[in-house]
């Protein structure tokens, strides 16, 4: 998932489930509209061989911020290689890493001019199954922009 694909839209605050579903290659991305619960999308990747069925999904979704007038961006994913790629890119950008202090996790905050990634790791709750994925990528938009649309 590149940075640019998360970041679309976030920062002039125009970020909509219409418009972050737009930006996704349908082919690779599933929605998935539950009766309960958030509308997410889901990475269909072709299956792997030796891949465990139970193996859970790369989903991405949109929450409301804490401000309740935008959304940010909340990336799911048990591929280690994803994260990678995306803290790498960060760093390119030349943001600096700040430690986040959280609950039975690690965590790195970047910030940038308008907006935050924050990337958490809790592969040991994962492998105790105490957690559904290993890898969660928050990004939240620090412009203050109009609020979003429903």
């Amino acid at each position: 998932m590149p940075l640019q694909t998360l970041t679309k839209d976030l920062a002039e605050g125009h970020l909509t489930p219409q418009t972050l579903g737009a930006s996704l290659p349908t082919s690779e991305w599933e929605l998935h509209q539950p009766p309960t619960g958030a509308v997410y999308w889901a990475f269909s990747a072709p299956a792997n061989p030796g891949a465990t069925p139970a193996a859970p999904d790369t989903r991405l979704e949109l929450r409301r911020s804490n401000q309740q007038a935008q959304f940010d961006v909340v990336y799911k994913t048990p591929r280690k290689a994803c994260v990678s790629e995306l803290r790498s890119e960060l760093r390119r950008a030349k943001l600096k890493a700040e430690p986040v202090t959280c609950l039975q996790c690690e965590g790195e905050r970047f910030t940038a001019p308008t907006y935050t990634v924050t990337i958490y790791s809790q592969q040991e709750n994962f492998n105790q199954g105490k957690a559904p994925y290993p890898f969660v990528v928050v990004v939240h938009s620090l412009a203050g922009g109009p609020p979003a649309a429903n």
